[in-house]
């Protein structure tokens, strides 16, 4: 009687217990080149998804770049928002400009808010780098039907992550750029909010001695009222410019605590009340600044043209990836009935066939946004050049003006003071003239003040729209002087009430 087990196939005698056989190994020539190949393209996958993600720009990066450019620079390792004091600065002993602004670097809320996209930066890079992992299916046997198990892996990821990481890390890098450009924009900021503060009290010093000066007509006013010499229409005029004056500086008093919350906003010293005292000593510019090297310098180096760069690498890159990134190629590892084993491994590929969808769309708006972003960076490159000269323009116009009113015209208008209160002396005027006189004086120091204040902000427009510190000493502001009729007088050269 014949063996009915010969008939049987394979993979039934294996089962059915032929245990000799399944105890040997398998021929070499059952692993077919397409098994091997594949196992040699997971191990690729394997390979590159472990490779390193490329290094991104943290605190350290963006403070040695702020550092380079200003001489200022951000705290690196307070990432917990304490207030810190950077080393060398304190309210107790005065406050510089200089001071403020490492102070402000150090401890303003919206940089610190503004800081925090490098970790989402650096994030984005590394999900940029990561593989897919492969996935697996197992059907259960059932009766009639055996059991199986298959293996894919989109093998199409091996070429897509080099263009995802590229676009990632210029996006991470634009964003490096762009955080420097706001510690310009900040020290741009604490500059001009620090001359609003010396401003505000000047003016309000000048404010008073205006009221006292305008109160003193107005008694000589009544006085001649009294005794005859002038009449009640002649008398109201000064009375309504004393009243005036009295509200210019109301005015003037709470201009003060406005301008030093701002600035003290900047600083991040909002809940310290300590009394700010300020030093009024101004920035002196070189003899000569060619505004056309400082419009080249600014439009190739400033960090929001860099920032302007990366974003279109950024979208170049994108683009890339709009034409690799429709084609699906899968890898499969598949194991089911066969002649052996019953459930042989073999490999097998599944491929988009480009025949309605080759994402058409997607790669229109990714032009697009290349386009944008281009033009976005000839836009900044000419708001760089408006800006360089704009700001060079004001500064020149402050700086003009204020020579011309020290050298012309507070001369002349001391001169008048001292020709009228010698007129005075000598019984040939009255004292109302000199009265008058001396507040032609007193306008020209508010203007004066005025000016002092134009220099500081314009100059720090100047620095921000250049991209980086401008070598400047420093003068001390003693020449505004607050008049009293007869006297002249110095201001506190530390600017404080």
């Amino acid at each position: 009687m014949t063996d009915q087990s010969t008939k049987l196939p394979r993979y039934q005698q294996w089962r059915a217990g032929n245990a000799a056989q399944a105890a040997q190994p398998l021929p070499l020539p059952y692993y077919e080149p397409c098994v091997l190949l594949l196992v040699l393209l997971l191990l690729s996958a394997l390979v590159v998804g472990c490779s390193s993600v490329p290094r991104v720009s943290d605190r350290s990066e963006v403070a040695h770049k702020l550092l380079v450019r200003t001489g200022q620079t951000i705290s690196v390792d307070n990432e917990t928002g304490q207030f810190q004091f950077p080393p060398g600065t304190s309210l107790t002993d005065g406050l510089t400009e200089e001071e403020a602004i490492a102070i402000a670097l150090w401890n303003n809320a919206a940089l610190a808010e503004l800081l925090v996209d490098l970790g989402i930066a650096r994030a984005d890079l590394i999900q940029a780098g990561l593989l897919p992992n492969p996935e697996g299916a197992y059907f259960f046997h059932v009766a009639g039907k055996p059991f199986k198990y298959v293996f894919d892996l989109p093998i199409e990821a091996l070429w897509l992550r080099p263009v995802r990481l590229k676009a990632a890390g210029r996006d991470a890098q634009r964003i490096s750029d762009r955080l420097v450009q706001n510690g310009l924009d900040l020290i741009r900021d604490v500059r001009q909010a620090y001359a609003d503060v010396l401003l505000a009290r000047e003016g309000l010093r000048i404010a008073e001695e205006t009221v006292r000066l305008r109160q003193h007509v107005a008694e000589l006013a009544e006085k001649r009222l009294r005794a005859g010499d002038a009449s009640p229409q002649e008398v109201a005029p000064a009375k309504i410019d004393a009243l005036r004056a009295e509200q210019d500086a109301i005015r003037s008093q709470f201009e003060i605590p406005i301008m030093e919350e701002r600035l003290r906003n900047l600083l991040g010293i909002g809940e310290i009340r300590d009394r700010l005292i300020l030093d009024s000593s101004i920035p002196t510019p070189p003899k000569q600044l060619d505004v056309t090297l400082l419009t080249i310098q600014a439009v190739s180096n400033r960090p929001d043209v860099q920032a302007a760069e990366e974003a279109v690498h950024a979208a170049q890159e994108r683009l890339q990836f709009a034409r690799l990134g429709w084609v699906r190629l899968l890898g499969i590892a598949d194991a089911t009935s066969g002649s052996l084993t019953g459930h042989e491994l073999g490999p097998a590929f599944r491929f988009t066939l480009p025949v309605f969808n080759w994402n058409q769309g997607g790669i229109a708006r990714a032009e697009a946004e290349v386009e944008r972003a281009a033009r976005q960076q000839q836009t900044l490159r000419n708001q760089i050049i408006l800006e360089v000269q704009r700001a060079h323009a004001q500064y020149l116009q402050a700086r003009s003006e204020l020579e011309v009113l020290k050298t012309k015209v507070r001369p002349e208008v001391e001169t008048a003071i001292r020709q009228a209160q010698k007129a005075y002396e000598e019984g040939d005027t009255s004292y109302l003239l000199v009265l008058e006189t001396t507040r032609q004086l007193l306008d020209s120091s508010l203007r004066e003040a005025q000016l002092y204040a134009d220099l500081r902000r314009t100059w720090a427009e100047l620095e921000r729209s250049v991209g980086y510190h401008l070598d400047a000493g420093s003068v001390r502001n003693s020449t505004t002087l607050v008049i009293t009729p007869g006297t002249l007088t110095s201001t506190d050269k530390r600017g404080q009430p």
